[in-house]
């Protein structure tokens, strides 16, 4: 059980007890994570401890390469982490050391939701990786990089023949965007299987594609991967006031101002305007100075590569000013972002949110708060760089990306056995689904505005 003390700071703190208060701090702690952000919470625990393979391990001292996202599953709140690390740390023998080398203790015994379920899951996962599903592909890596380099080969010709439109969007969609499918992939470690050369890839597709940080992608995306959907961790939902994607975002997410008249039309606006707008504040202050503290000088290079290079080669092709050119690397910046964002947010804001006291199994995670979308599609593969699988990608995310259309097919009969809900919708309907639900909500807040007594 968990009381609450005070550190030598004076900070409030919880430890584990083992009285008859039991219910009071369980209540204590179940209230905190209602208010509190996973890593506000965690400074409220005198120790901090996540459970894996039921052993539990003291993270308290340990400062976790992935960062905060470790505190998204404290056995503290009653999160086991299990799938979670094993998930995440597939090809990291590095992470397995360091977690035998924590401080342990059995973990005290607790019925865990679905139980049966992922026993088996662990069976079907262990087939998977028998047939080859983990196994990367040398030949679909090459295939890769020619594509990109077919693209850009192929706007810089367009942009010397003066087809300036055609130009910004093969640059923007299909080498700009197509790199940020290629740096998501990267940043999982499931291109090449070697994670030391897929932070390579990593940092240069981000870098020279995106003018972006690999590192601090990782940072906002793992902690997506980890708890999807969920009010105050799944940092896709911490968007106000730019969007809202559910009824209480601006109630329930940081502080900031609030206009109902954006939020009417972000329907429209969410697209062609607030996408664009957040990769270049990406490009321009959080990714680089992301970079910056942490010393990823690798990435500073390749970001101002992007923006250099990228210029010249518009200039040079061109004969435009200097000014001129980098308004349309802008511009094809502008048109990535789009393309890339809106995209990503058919898989999964349209769908019910969880609450932040909540706790679901990682496979409930998956199919109950993403969707897969046209897998049996090549052409919808293609266009979304497999990520249209996002539960099966959310199931195995260090499974390579290419063999997930397979796998979604298969997974139909393991989620009909355990009744899962597991949902397909065409790329139509992926799009309906979105565009409906940022209406549905820009109309509620239109109408009604905060929920009364709740600050923005």
């Amino acid at each position: 059980m968990c009381v609450e003390t005070e550190n030598n700071d004076g900070i409030p703190t919880v430890e584990i007890a083992f009285d008859g208060e039991r219910e009071r701090a369980e209540a204590n702690v179940k209230l905190s994570a209602e208010k509190m952000e996973p890593a506000a919470l965690a400074k409220t625990f005198a120790r901090r401890y996540v459970v894996i393979e039921g052993v539990e391990y003291d993270v308290t001292d340990f400062k976790h390469p992935g960062g905060t996202v470790i505190f998204y599953a404290l056995s503290n709140t009653g999160a086991d982490a299990t799938e979670a690390f094993k998930e995440f740390h597939h090809r990291s023998r590095k992470a397995r050391k360091a977690l035998a080398a924590l401080p342990s203790r059995p973990a005290k015994t607790a019925k865990v939701d679905d139980a049966e379920m992922l026993q088996d899951f662990a069976k079907w996962r262990k087939e998977l990786e028998r047939d080859g599903f983990f196994k990367p592909s040398p030949a679909h890596v090459a295939y890769r990089f020619a594509e990109l380099a077919a693209m850009y080969a192929l706007g810089t010709y367009l942009m010397y023949a003066r087809y300036v439109v055609s130009s910004v969007l093969v640059y923007a969609c299909f080498f700009g965007a197509r790199c940020g499918w290629v740096q998501h992939e990267g940043g999982h470690s499931s291109l090449t299987g070697n994670i030391w050369w897929d932070k390579r890839i990593q940092a240069f597709t981000a870098g020279f594609g995106l003018a972006g940080s690999g590192d601090m992608w990782n940072s906002m995306h793992n902690k997506h991967h980890a708890t999807p959907q969920k009010v105050r961790h799944d940092m896709d939902l911490d968007t106000t006031p730019a969007v809202a994607f559910f009824n209480t975002a601006v109630e329930d997410n940081r502080p900031r101002g609030f206009s109902k008249y954006w939020l009417r039309l972000q329907a429209w606006t969410f697209i062609p305007v607030t996408s664009g707008l957040v990769l270049l504040f990406w490009m321009f202050f959080l990714h680089p100075s992301k970079a910056l503290k942490g010393g990823k000088y690798e990435e500073l290079v390749w970001m101002l590569a992007a923006h250099v290079i990228r210029t010249w080669t518009i200039k040079a092709v061109t004969g435009f000013t200097a000014m001129q050119s980098y308004g349309l690397f802008l511009a094809t910046s502008w048109v990535s972002g789009c393309y890339l964002f809106a995209h990503f947010s058919t898989s999964h804001t349209h769908l019910d949110v969880v609450p932040a006291d909540e706790h679901l199994s990682w496979v409930r995670y998956a199919v109950d708060h993403t969707i897969d979308i046209d897998p049996s599609q090549g052409w919808v593969n293609w266009l979304m760089g497999y990520l249209n699988c996002q539960v099966i990608h959310h199931l195995f995310p260090s499974m390579p990306q290419f063999r997930q259309p397979e796998v979604s097919r298969r997974f139909v009969a393991f989620a009909k056995k355990w009744n899962l809900n597991y949902k397909v919708m065409t790329y139509a309907g992926a799009w309906k689904a979105t565009l409906g639900n940022l209406d549905n909500v820009g109309k509620h807040y239109y109408v009604h505005g905060q929920h009364s007594g709740k600050t923005a």
